[in-house]
């Protein structure tokens, strides 16, 4: 069965986009930016934006979307133990035409073009019973003119507010994002940079505020012997070091099962260690992912998170 054309699959993926939204999501937009949005980002401490094909890497890594061959779906959930209430769902729908397959000792196929869209709702109840979340539609494009190169691109937009009206937001993003296979077919480089521009107003500050960000991340991933990958990775902000993370997955029997693991540093506000782990099972055209990620307990608190995948043609 031949693959859908690109023009097919990118106007099925903005019809999407009529799908409803909740409109009284409820916290400033643009604030998904700090929750992983797969379990194998979360349980790879989220160094895992290289060696992973699929739909899920619209949200970390654009470029690496031509890793997808035909039609990818995926949702997941995530629970952050220490805020009682409040959960992250997500969606994603992708495709990709013009397959190549994997040269000798590379980890990653490619397609030549590629698309997916992506949705998300944040939201929680709080201690009063009032509720607060918001939502997020993303959408991504990549293409890859040569085996070892691709280049993405996201835009998404995210608009939240509390239920009484008071405090409202919404957020507007710009990412680009480089894979490169260079020096070996089992190393990848990748590069992403991303501008964000957030506007809001709070009940103690009615006026609306603006804020624009922007943060540009570093990766390397290796495929080592005794089918183990690792990845590598920075993210700087504001010409600073902001977060840097190390990413495993062992893959003993092959695609069938994943175990996985990671070490998160973040120096935000201050400095902290989160360590992360996880598996994968994969049978057919599903696979099921969970992951785990320790936080201290005046954040967020540990985090879990269950992701479905399915991809068609397995």
């Amino acid at each position: 069965m031949s693959a859908p054309r690109p023009s097919t699959a990118i106007l099925a993926l903005l019809l999407a986009l009529a799908l409803p939204a909740a409109a009284d999501a409820a916290s400033q937009g643009g604030s998904f930016r700090l929750w992983p949005h797969a379990a194998r980002d979360l349980a790879m401490a989220e160094a895992a934006t290289l060696l992973a094909p699929g739909a899920e890497a619209l949200f970390s890594q654009p470029a690496s979307l031509v890793g997808m061959d035909g039609w990818e779906a995926g949702a997941s959930l995530q629970q952050p133990a220490g805020l009682p209430g409040l959960a992250l769902s997500s969606f994603v729908l992708g495709s990709g035409t013009g397959r190549r397959l994997a040269g000798p000792g590379e980890r990653t196929p490619t397609s030549s073009h590629a698309a997916a869209l992506g949705y998300q709702h944040l939201g929680a109840e709080l201690a009063d019973g009032s509720g607060w979340g918001e939502w997020t539609a993303a959408l991504g494009l990549a293409w890859s003119p040569q085996r070892w190169l691709s280049l993405g691109a996201r835009g998404d937009y995210s608009r939240g507010g509390s239920e009484d009206g008071e405090d409202a937001g919404q957020a507007v993003a710009l990412s680009l994002g480089l894979r490169a296979v260079l020096l070996h077919p089992g190393l990848e480089f990748g590069w992403l940079a991303e501008d964000v521009h957030q506007r809001f107003r709070w009940d103690a500050a009615p006026e609306d505020l603006r804020r624009r960000a922007g943060s540009q991340l570093f990766a390397v991933a290796a495929r080592l012997p005794g089918r183990l990958d690792a990845e590598l990775q920075g993210r700087w902000r504001y010409r600073s070091l902001e977060r840097a993370a190390l990413g495993l997955e062992w893959t003993p029997l092959g695609p069938s099962f994943a175990l996985r693991g990671g070490l998160l540093l973040h120096r935000r506000l201050e400095e902290s260690l989160s360590p992360a782990f996880g598996a994968g099972f994969a049978r057919g055209p599903l696979q099921l992912d969970y992951g785990f990620r320790f936080e201290r307990a005046e954040g967020a608190g540990s985090q879990h998170r269950l992701s479905l995948r399915w991809v068609s043609g397995r």
